[in-house]
């Protein structure tokens, strides 16, 4: 396909990035929007001189010029939209988490499946070349054996900043927000280390400060991974830390600061992994990235239609992620 053209479903901070993604990409244009408001569809439109604009997602949904759709609501949304998108025909990519719950992610799977369209969790760092090197590392035994790994995705949103990750009806707390990367980002270590596409834990435990409202504000948790592979998550939006990825070898470590989400991964940059072996001085290894993460999903879509799925993000992988949070939520005791 020369041009998959978009539609954007919901126009907030994350659909900007992907639509600005999409305008660099080789593959994407920008085709239509819908928001809660005409007007503020129409707003976003004029901001990304997209050519149609509209006040209701079901109507985005009937237009038969938008081929795919990339939808932005938040969370519990994601399920009913992703499942219309799909019976509507439309190809789609959903933010992370592809749902709330396992169960309700392969209502979304089983959709596309029968209505034979792409479909692809929005987990962008995935496609990032430093993901892809980190990778590479882990395999080739750059640090021996992998024992443990430790990551951390954690930030203080302020007590009036962000009412949606507040509230549980809206699928709030830290680990539905960015946990999800946690998880993600440990299962992978476990893949590459293991030689295995999908693993999943079989131990999950965790503790968490809930509010008042049952919603988790910051937990950690601990998973015992295929391997022998041990790994403690990190993760809230009530509470700031260093943001990063440490694996543990038997020869040395990995270090990455920003694993899954760096600002300036909107755009074209320069990050760095640090190899630090049992003796001897830190390697500093540096991955350029000549696209934008959003650029590189949108393309990335494009390039798999076909298969259905991509390969770094398949529809095991994904259910593999939202039971492990299931159970991460349910040992800290989510919704009271």
């Amino acid at each position: 396909m020369t041009h998959l053209r978009w539609g954007l479903v919901a126009a907030g901070s994350i659909a900007a990035d992907f639509a600005a993604g999409v305008e660099r990409s080789k593959h994407g244009v920008l085709e239509a929007v819908a928001a809660r408001s005409a007007d503020r569809a129409r707003e976003f439109a004029t901001r990304f001189d997209i050519p149609k604009a509209y006040g209701s997602y079901a109507d985005l949904l009937a237009d038969p010029d938008v081929d795919a759709v990339y939808i932005a609501t938040p969370h519990p949304m994601h399920a009913e939209w992703a499942i219309r998108a799909a019976e509507a025909g439309k190809h789609v990519l959903c933010e992370k988490p592809l749902t709330v719950t396992a169960p309700e992610a392969e209502k979304v799977i089983d959709a596309a499946r029968r209505h034979d369209v792409f479909l692809m969790e929005a987990f962008m760092y995935r496609l990032h070349p430093q993901t892809r090197r980190l990778v590479e590392l882990i395999e080739c035994g750059a640090i021996g054996e992998i024992r443990a790994v430790d990551v951390a995705f954690s930030y203080s949103s302020g007590a009036n900043d962000a009412p949606r990750l507040a509230d549980p009806a809206l699928g709030g707390g830290g680990i539905l927000d960015v946990g999800c990367y946690c998880t993600s980002l440990a299962r992978l270590v476990a893949q590459a280390a293991t030689g295995t596409e999908v693993v999943e834990p079989t131990t999950v435990t965790g503790l968490a400060r809930l509010s008042e409202r049952g919603v988790d504000e910051y937990a950690m948790g601990l998973l015992r991974l295929p391997g022998g592979i041990i790994a403690q998550l990190s993760c809230g939006f009530r509470l700031t830390q260093d943001d990063h990825i440490r694996i543990y070898g038997t020869t040395g470590q990995l270090h990455v600061p920003k694993p899954a989400w760096l600002p300036k991964m909107r755009q074209p940059a320069t990050s760095q992994i640090v190899l630090t072996p049992e003796s001897g001085e830190p390697e500093v290894i540096e991955i350029e990235a000549t696209q934008s993460v959003f650029t590189r999903e949108a393309d990335h879509v494009a390039t798999h239609l076909a298969h259905r799925q991509a390969p770094e993000l398949t529809w095991a992988e994904t259910l593999a992620n939202m039971r492990t949070l299931d159970r991460w939520r349910a040992a800290v005791g989510y919704g009271g």
